[in-house]
């Protein structure tokens, strides 16, 4: 005779609860924001701020949703800044 067998919860269901997502998630203009709002100074590389430039200008031009856009620009405005203060003098 064998004991009844018990259900185990599925693998990675903790990590799941600590992914946003649902209903519950907030809007992607508010989670920009609050990126946004812990901005700090850390080196990186140039080609990956062209890179996000490049995709958060095509997501302005392309998005239907008014607070991603605001988003997107805000965004693209502070890596522009940061490319135009980390680039060389010119002359």
């Amino acid at each position: 005779m064998t004991a009844p067998r018990r259900e185990r919860p599925a693998l990675g269901r903790g990590v799941h609860s600590l992914i946003p997502g649902g209903p519950t998630a907030p809007s992607a203009d508010a989670q920009v924001a609050a990126v946004l709002a812990g901005l700090r100074t850390v080196p990186v590389q140039a080609a990956v701020l062209q890179a996000a430039a490049v995709l958060l200008s095509h997501l302005a031009d392309t998005t239907a949703q008014e607070g991603v856009r605001d988003a997107a620009t805000a965004t693209l405005a502070h890596l522009t800044a940061a490319l135009d203060e980390g680039s060389p003098p010119a002359g």
